[in-house]
């Protein structure tokens, strides 16, 4: 068996929906009445509308960690930490998402 989803809990489904949309520019790939589908690489993120938010940090690849950074910026991100090296190896930044969430952009330094 492998991995294929997990379930994030969000308040303000339409909210998140439309934050993810404008800021990260991801669409879902399905939508229902309580919850949305987004892609996430090989496997799936599922918003569920819910009375609480789900506290997580959801970590993204790129390639370039200070210009993917400065784009979600341009788009209505607030970051928590500007892109810095860190010891394991990788350039990171984080950027505050909707719902209690965090987004890390993660670049490996070669």
């Amino acid at each position: 068996m492998k991995g294929n989803h997990f379930h994030i809990c969000v308040r303000d489904l339409e909210t998140t929906l439309s934050w993810f949309e404008r800021v990260w520019q991801l669409l879902p790939t399905h939508k229902g009445k309580t919850f949305a589908v987004l892609p996430f690489g090989s496997i799936q993120l599922v918003f569920d509308a819910s009375n609480q938010d789900s506290l997580a940090t959801l970590g993204f690849d790129s390639d370039n960690c200070d210009r993917d950074c400065q784009s979600v910026v341009e788009r209505g991100a607030t970051v928590v930490e500007e892109p810095a090296d860190r010891s394991w190896g990788v350039r990171v930044a984080y950027v505050k998402g909707p719902a209690g969430l965090t987004l890390e952009i993660e670049q490996p330094l070669h």
